[in-house]
């Protein structure tokens, strides 16, 4: 995808969320067990605006219906421009977890990153857990989420 059809689809899903930025979001429901905050994805953002749907699913070789998610947990973990199913949803869904966060075992290896994933917004899952984890879900969900994606994406390392 070139940089700038990413930042048209960056600019569309912000005046999308600017849109709806009054309606109530239940951030433990649409965020999903990997700490993933599905109310922030394209995908997700994209049911609400067509032009944002078709210029997604040209890059993803989809149709417009296809790249349209409703999030983790009412897609049953299932992601509609993967092939594979989520092992981690099929992991947390044994058990009264809402994230990964809560398990003994985290971090664990459903959740490690990959070089062919890198640049896609599963490697910040673990800082996501993390910082739920500390704060919680609605507090991360109100207040970092969004930004934690938008430096992941677009900032630059500082120390």
């Amino acid at each position: 995808m070139s940089m700038e059809t990413f930042l048209k689809i960056r600019e569309m899903g912000k005046e999308i969320k600017r849109k709806r930025q009054n309606e109530e979001i239940n951030f433990e429901y649409m965020t999903a067990p990997c700490g993933l905050p599905c109310f922030e994805c394209y995908l997700y953002l994209a049911q609400f605006d067509r032009e944002m749907a078709e210029m997604i699913a040209g890059v993803l070789n989809l149709s417009a219906d296809e790249i349209k998610c409703k999030g983790c947990r009412a897609e049953n973990g299932k992601c509609g421009h993967l092939a594979m199913e989520c092992r981690v949803y099929k992991c947390i869904e044994k058990t009264d977890m809402k994230t990964c966060a809560e398990c003994n075992d985290f971090p664990c290896e459903y959740l490690h990153p990959y070089s062919d994933q890198a640049m896609k917004p599963h490697n910040t899952k673990v800082f996501s857990l993390c910082r739920i984890k500390n704060i919680g879900i609605e507090r991360w969900a109100k207040e970092e989420a969004g930004d934690i994606l938008d430096k992941y994406y677009y900032g630059t390392w500082t120390l």
